[in-house]
């Protein structure tokens, strides 16, 4: 990484994460990065800076003095940038209702829709500046104030996606993640738990996203024999490649009931092979009338799911 003299700012949201967490395993899961990549960004910040900031040498992780300092003033540094931010974002002038919204791509296939159904039912027609991509990137664009609303998936093992006080959020829906396979006269090609001598062929997720780190704790819980084949952080893909034949999947029940329904597809495994997930809306509050509707709209979603 070269910075030839400019400086990221996600490197300060790295290293004021690091002197939270205490921890780089921990602050590289909370920023959604493998633990090599995370370290290479806090060195990268030192190399900009012209100093350790880190104790290396610490048997616990320990800033140095230089590194103490530093943290005091990025909190400082950051603090005014999401606050100037949040003052643009105020002042932005809009025509007609305007939202931004970042999602998860198979949540913009899915549940998104619903959401907007029930906003403009009552609202009528919205304009949404929509972004579909991975998590990692939505909760950025959601932290830097690029956008109004973070949809997301969370889990009750894995935390959620932001522990931030600056930031509500609600469960607006659930999700649940079901193994399939292409079907063979309605039966599963592919079916859990394999065997030692013919494992599945398994269509996976990336071990670091949110989807990976969920089925690799399953399968730490369960005895099953499995050959990861080929490997990817988009639902949609993973899709695509079970339609193919190349293999099963855990995929988001609503992303594939059609294909259920229809034979395309079969569930390779009975209901305890299934990870639930919540869908959570994250906002700020509400600036203005729109906003305090959507968020209005959104609790009665809340309350819906969880009567």
């Amino acid at each position: 990484m070269s910075l030839e003299g400019v400086l990221d700012f996600k490197l300060l949201e790295d290293f004021v994460c690091l002197a939270q967490a205490n921890s780089f395993t921990a602050a590289a899961r909370e920023r959604f990065v493998t633990q090599p990549a995370f370290s290479r960004r806090i060195k990268a910040l030192e190399q900009w800076v012209g100093t350790e900031l880190v104790n290396r040498d610490s048997p616990q992780l320990e800033l140095t003095a230089q590194g103490q300092a530093f943290v005091k003033e990025a909190e400082e540094i950051l603090s005014r940038l999401y606050l100037a931010r949040e003052s643009a974002r105020a002042l932005k002038k809009t025509t007609g209702n305007e939202i931004s919204v970042a999602a998860q791509n198979s949540i913009v296939q899915t549940l998104f829709m619903h959401w907007m159904q029930e906003i403009e039912r009552e609202i009528g027609p919205v304009y949404v500046r929509l972004s579909s991509d991975r998590l990692a990137d939505c909760i950025e664009m959601f932290r830097n104030g690029s956008v109004d609303y973070l949809l997301c998936y969370t889990h009750e093992d894995l935390g959620n996606a932001l522990d931030d006080a600056r930031f509500q959020s609600t469960v607006i829906g659930a999700e649940t993640l079901v193994p399939v396979s292409l079907a063979v006269d309605r039966k599963p090609r592919f079916q859990l738990p394999g065997n030692v001598s013919d494992p599945t062929p398994l269509v996976a997720y990336t071990h670091q996203s949110l989807f990976g780190k969920a089925i690799d704790q399953l399968m730490e819980r369960e005895d099953c024999y499995l050959s990861r084949r080929y490997e990817n952080p988009f639902a949609h893909t993973l899709k695509s490649m079970v339609v193919g034949g190349y293999g099963m999947a855990w995929l988001p029940h609503s992303f594939v009931k059609g294909e259920l329904k229809r034979g395309e597809l079969a569930l390779a495994g009975d209901e305890s092979w299934n990870v639930p997930f919540d869908v959570r809306l994250y906002y700020r509050e509400p600036e203005d009338t729109l906003h305090s509707k959507i968020k209005e709209i959104s609790a009665r979603l809340a309350a819906k799911n969880t009567s």
